[in-house]
């Protein structure tokens, strides 16, 4: 896909983490999600976002290890994304085939089919590996997107649909010599598809001046913390020549790190996508694989059951890149806020959230050094290797 307009010397990409328009299910406008943000996401040249949905009538529920049967919804719910601003989507997550391979090419047909470009997934690996190329005002993005939480058989292969993964394998190494000593969790992403990716990145570098790596990754619903096999994969999305990472499926926002100038957002949050928890799944149909430890601290009052867990999951985040012919010149975020409804809310400095939102970040930022300088209503991204 490749769009021309205008001429400049600038260009501002806006992305954002999960999002989930499922209005219609409760005869409630399509467009409330965004109703607070929208005219903020379209200030963008380039607006991206993560869809953790499907837009499909058809299919068949793929009973897996995880709950799957919430996430297809009403093609017309796609209109949301319309009105937000958006103008790209990543299909590339742990949801794409939850409906199989008919509901998946429904969703890419329905997105396309309201002038949006997909990445992360296709009909084919041919296609889920495919960028979407866009030029704005003379300056020449490319994007691609890849899933590093992978349930089994959701990956596109030759002739099947689904989305470009990353496999990570895990293992655990005991530590000490006591019995009952917690073991070492070490992550490893699959070598074959990081050079898959690596040579994705290579061919798209020759052809943009700016170069956007999108990737559903880590663990969801646990408060902060960035896997090992995160960090590989960042560093070698960069090494090929990404110039910025944005990452989500964690829920709540996790650290940021500048690595050889370049920004990796391991999670920016959830943006607008609202829990099922509150809904019985059809028979037979596993719940919600949600860690006690994080499901204690839910909010259990009234009027929050379509946006359920601990005060930091409405903690999200708008993602700011300003780019031109050189690359990324300046990278910041928006620090925002969802309701009982899980509609997102920019919030200006003067709002006490503000500094709430902006502590939970530095602190999941520690790890990697990183600096965040209040500038207005964002927050510039900074790090030690910038000096």
């Amino acid at each position: 896909m490749t769009d021309q307009t205008g001429s400049g010397d600038e260009i501002v990409i806006h992305a954002v983490g999960n999002v989930g328009p499922t209005r219609l299910k409760y005869g409630e406008p399509v467009e409330a999600d965004f109703v607070k943000v929208h005219k903020k996401i379209k200030e963008a040249d380039i607006s991206l976002c993560h869809l953790d949905k499907i837009f499909s009538n058809g299919g068949c529920l793929q009973y897996r290890d995880h709950n799957t049967w919430s996430s297809r919804v009403d093609p017309e719910n796609a209109r949301a994304l319309v009105f937000a601003g958006f103008n790209m989507v990543c299909l590339a997550s742990n949801r794409c085939f939850d409906y199989g391979p008919e509901a998946l090419v429904d969703t890419i047909n329905t997105i396309r089919g309201n002038g949006m470009g997909v990445i992360g997934a296709g009909k084919d690996i041919a296609e889920a590996r495919k960028p979407v190329i866009l030029e704005r005002k003379g300056i020449t993005s490319g994007f691609l997107a890849y899933n590093a939480v992978v349930p089994i058989e959701y990956e596109a292969r030759e002739g099947k649909p689904g989305c470009t993964p990353l496999r990570v394998s895990t293992y655990y190494e005991a530590q000490g010599y006591q019995p009952g000593t917690p073991p070492k969790i070490i992550t490893i992403p699959s070598e074959q598809d990081i050079r898959t990716m690596e040579e994705d990145i290579r061919k798209l570098r020759k052809q943009v001046d700016v170069l956007v790596v999108s990737i559903h990754w880590g663990q969801d619903f646990t408060p902060e913390g960035v896997a090992p096999s995160q960090v590989t994969i960042g560093h070698r999305a960069i090494d090929a020549g990404a110039d910025l990472i944005h990452g989500h499926h964690g829920h709540t926002i996790r650290g940021i790190e500048t690595y050889k100038g370049r920004i990796i957002f391991y999670c920016v949050g959830t943006f607008a996508q609202e829990g099922q928890h509150h809904e019985k799944p059809p028979q037979g149909v596993q719940d919600a694989n949600v860690p006690d430890e994080y499901r204690s601290g839910w909010q259990k009052q009234p009027g929050w059951e379509r946006n359920p867990g601990p005060r930091d999951r409405r903690y999200t985040m708008m993602v700011k890149c300003i780019a031109g012919k050189k690359g990324v010149k300046k990278v910041s975020f928006l620090p925002t806020w969802t309701d009982q409804r899980t509609v997102p809310e920019f919030l200006p400095r003067k709002d006490e959230r503000f500094e709430e939102v902006l502590r939970y970040t530095e602190r999941s930022c520690k790890e990697f050094g990183t600096t965040l300088r209040v500038e207005g209503d964002e927050v510039v991204v900074f790090g030690s290797d910038k000096g």
